[in-house]
């Protein structure tokens, strides 16, 4: 497994910001805390089980999210980090991994970083 910064060293930035959402969201299966992550419409707060590369080339993660928009349950989510405005690290203790965790997943091309 790559550490965020051994993989942000070798591939291009495609917008401000990407090297700080990916850095976060690797930081957050490390410390075990839950991470923030707001998009223009939404807002939503995960626990980060597996950060990576799409088959599109964009920056993803897969997580539980907790909290997220009303009319949505919690669940596992795919989320894009390409698409984020900003990614923090929450003071909500992760309770990661969940029970229906498996490591590797047909939606990443390649791992950056996973529980």
């Amino acid at each position: 497994m790559a550490s965020a910064a051994s993989y942000l060293e070798s591939h291009s930035v495609p917008r401000p910001g990407f090297a700080d959402r990916v850095t976060a969201a690797c930081d957050a299966i490390e410390t075990a805390q839950c991470l923030e992550i707001r998009y223009e419409d939404c807002a939503r707060i995960v626990e980060v089980h597996r950060v990576g590369i799409g088959r599109g080339g964009e920056r993803i993660l897969s997580g539980w999210q907790i909290r997220g928009p009303a009319q949505e349950r919690a669940g596992w989510k795919l989320l894009n980090l390409d698409d984020a405005e900003s990614v923090s690290l929450t003071d909500i203790a992760s309770r990661a991994p969940r029970p229906d965790y498996r490591r590797g997943a047909k939606q990443f091309i390649g791992i950056i970083s996973q529980l």
